[in-house]
């Protein structure tokens, strides 16, 4: 399969699985369906990296699935209206989850792929 056929493919899945989480949660107060679907895409990413998986695998899952179910641009937006609504407390706690918990679901994802793969890269 060419390579763009690949991560469209992907893509797909991933901003369908998104879509599906975020139609499913409803609205609330914080956006923890962004939060949830940024934080497991980050996961399988240091999973991905952990786990050294080859290029097509990469495209597949990393860049097309989790490049699909991640959004930095809803993240953003959701970041901005709170800070419009004057809620600036709830946006930094809500940018400081997203990207500490990012980080860490990336460490935590590569971690545990180095142990079932080999050396994490």
């Amino acid at each position: 399969m060419p390579l763009i056929a690949t991560v469209a493919l992907g893509a797909t899945v991933g901003a369908t699985i998104r879509w599906a989480v975020l139609e499913a949660s409803g609205a609330a107060a914080f956006p923890w369906p962004v939060l949830l679907v940024n934080i497991v895409g980050c996961t399988l990413l240091g999973l991905l990296i952990g786990l050294r998986v080859p290029r097509s695998t990469a495209l597949l899952l990393g860049t097309g699935l989790c490049g699909g179910l991640t959004t930095f641009s809803t993240f953003t937006v959701e970041a901005a209206q709170m800070m419009r609504a004057d809620d600036t407390a709830l946006a930094i706690t809500y940018v400081v989850c997203s990207v500490a918990g990012g980080l860490a679901a990336v460490v935590a994802g590569r971690t545990a792929g180095a142990m079932v793969g080999g050396p994490a890269c």
